[in-house]
């Protein structure tokens, strides 16, 4: 993942977080509260309906109390021969100001005048709510003794249920005029509260307000509470939809008794426009964010990432390709600038270093090839030693000794030769002698003429491995074509005689392969190595398994494959990962130089060596791996 995404994708987590925090307390904290502003507001229209029904009792009250205050009411209640005329200013009172109830009752409960009908109606309604003759004297509305205060202040109105519905009633005592006593009655005005009231009040308060009336005693009696105004009266609120909501309490009666359910359903105005600010709120946000996002994503583009990018893009190059030309071109004065001064002189550091290195791998390399050639010479010199020892030894115990003697003994008797040879003992055998002597010389005379011509094959190799040491510091390769299987035997005859002093066997598994193209004299060190370090892995075990095995093959990929194995001391496990350092060896006498060669030369003909072995004492096996037409590399 790249730095650009890396930032990419933190960003947005952060603001993605930061959107959901938002969002969560809009939900959590916010919106609540729009809710709860909602039902006070519902609670509100509700309770505003009621008021305005309370606020007609409170007029109708007040026109109560200025009709009770009349001197010619207070006359009529005390003087009945005044009644005529005052009932017909009643009557046209009641038609002229729309009531529906209109009663006059004296201290004892005696109905003195009463109109209880339906506005526009003449026929009277009968009532147990408001008698036509007697009025009990515990009606609720006849309770003016026992308010408080002073007489012109009592004053009872609110709601009462009749067999045709709820009403407003209002009363006040009869006084005289200024509130004077002493009271000769009660005046009681009231008003239906019917569909035509509902409608008035819930236009008035643009609220959708009912009223439902309960099922209660239609002949109320006073309890002694005349104030049910103080009382609280629970307020329900019920989501219909996400559009409305239902709100729903109780009117009391003048006794303080629930007598009509009211309902209104009032729109989620407030919880509606909440949505919508939490919705636009959200989306502005999101906006901002993704503004804010990609203004910083510009910035670190343009700050941040394009030079860090530019950066990694020189150091990617550096790496691939070597090439310590390349610098960073950054102009900048911050950080980023610095950053570039510094890579571009690590770089100079860098290209100065590589050139030293450079000169030192060469010489260092020059140094393992001629560590390499001195041990590869040194394997010829010893091969030498043993063929020149061979010779010497097999000269020492040459007939040519009893050769000499028997010529002596001819040439004592050269005057009597023939009797020599025919009478003396020593003469008849001389012949025979001569003859096995002469014999044996010619097979000794072969024997070190192939001895001495090996000798010159391994001082011919010799000057070879000096001759390449030499065309290898001046930068000279000699590619030859040969033949796999004369690669193998000549490397084999460098060694013969040593491996014959070791009575070592060598089997050679070599098809009728073509010729490859490759450095003959470097392949044969290689050889010569591989195979003298496994007659010294041999050496000392029994002679009968002193066998070296070397199978050639050439792959599919046109690869040709030497494997030499010997069954002889193994390499344990600690030790595979040394084998080819230089200077590793597990010899007495070695000096850990051949197996290094070897690996390096194999590299330098874009080929390798390996080597495998189940352990200690299980013998091992070397593979060179080598192209059909190997070109050396330069050290």
């Amino acid at each position: 993942m790249n730095l650009r995404l890396k930032i990419l994708l933190t960003l947005i987590a952060v603001f993605s977080l930061y959107v959901v925090i938002d969002a969560a307390i809009q939900q959590l904290v916010i919106f609540p509260r729009f809710v709860s502003l909602e039902q006070r507001e519902a609670s509100q229209n509700l309770y505003r309906c009621q008021q305005a029904i309370q606020r007609d009792i409170e007029n109708l009250d007040f026109f109560v109390h200025d009709c009770a205050a009349w001197d010619d009411l207070h006359e009529f209640t005390a003087d009945p021969t005044r009644r005529v005329g005052a009932e017909r200013y009643i009557d046209t009172m009641f038609r002229d100001t729309n009531l529906n109830l209109l009663a006059v009752v004296d201290t004892d409960g005696n109905v003195l005048h009463r109109s209880f009908r339906n506005v526009g109606d003449s026929e009277p309604l009968d009532s147990v709510v408001f008698p036509a003759v007697q009025w009990p004297l515990t009606h609720p509305l006849l309770q003016h003794k026992s308010t408080d205060g002073p007489p012109h202040s009592s004053s009872i109105g609110g709601l009462l249920m009749t067999e045709y519905g709820p009403i407003q009633v209002a009363s006040r005592p009869i006084l005289r005029t200024g509130g004077l006593p002493p009271i000769n009655g009660t005046l009681i005005m009231g008003r239906f509260l019917d569909e035509k009231v509902v409608k008035s009040i819930a236009d008035q308060s643009s609220v959708a307000f009912t009223v439902t009336p309960l099922s209660v005693n239609l002949t109320p009696q006073s309890n002694g509470s005349i104030t049910p105004q103080d009382r609280d009266v629970p307020i329900a609120i019920t989501e219909i939809d996400d559009e409305r909501l239902a709100v729903e309490s109780m009117l009391l009666d003048i006794t303080g008794q629930p007598i009509l359910r009211t309902h209104a359903m009032v729109y989620r105005n407030i919880t509606q426009t909440g949505r919508v600010a939490m919705r636009y709120a959200l989306g502005s946000l999101l906006v901002a964010a993704f503004v804010v996002l990609t203004i910083l994503l510009v910035l670190l583009q343009s700050i941040v990432i394009s030079p860090l990018t530019h950066l990694s893009d020189r150091a990617s190059h550096i790496g691939e390709t070597g090439d310590l030309g390349v610098r960073v071109n950054v102009r900048r004065s911050d950080e980023f600038g610095n950053l570039a001064r510094h890579f571009n002189g690590m770089v100079d550091n860098l290209a100065d270093t590589q050139s030293r290195l450079i000169e030192l791998s060469r010489r260092a390399g020059m140094s393992d090839v001629a560590t390499g050639v001195l041990h590869n010479v040194g394997n010829v010199m010893t091969n030498v030693n043993v063929l020149s020892s061979s010779m010497s030894n097999r000269l020492e115990q040459s007939k040519l000794v009893g050769l000499k003697k028997s010529v002596d003994l001819l040439r004592a008797n050269e005057h009597q030769m023939s009797e020599f040879l025919a009478t003396d003992p020593r003469g008849q055998k001389l012949p025979g002698y001569i003859c096995q002597v002469t014999d044996h010389l010619e097979l000794e005379h072969l024997e070190i003429l192939q001895q001495l011509q090996s000798m010159s094959t391994n001082l011919q190799h010799a000057g070879q491995i000096l001759e390449s040491q030499q065309k290898l510091a001046t930068g000279a390769q000699v590619i030859e074509s040969v033949r796999p299987k004369k690669l193998i035997s000549d490397a084999i005859g460098m060694l013969q005689a040593s491996l014959d002093s070791h009575d070592v066997t060598v089997s050679v598994r070599c098809g009728n392969l073509p010729e490859v193209r490759m450095d003959r004299g470097k392949v044969i060190q290689v050889l010569v190595n591989l195979i003298a370090n496994a007659k010294d892995a041999i050496k000392d075990i029994d002679a009968r398994n002193r066998e070296i095995e070397i199978d050639v093959t050439l792959s599919e990929t046109e690869e040709l494959r030497i494997e030499v194995v010997d069954h002889g001391c193994g390499i344990t496990p600690e030790n595979m990962e040394k084998v080819f350092s230089s200077g590793f060896t597990t010899k007495p006498l070695g000096h850990g130089h051949g197996l290094h060669y070897c690996a390096n030369a194999a590299r330098q003909m874009k080929g390798s060596l390996t080597v495998h072995s189940p352990g200690a004492g299980l013998g091992a096996s070397f593979v060179l791996s080598l192209p059909k037409n190997s070109v050396p590399e330069a050290v």
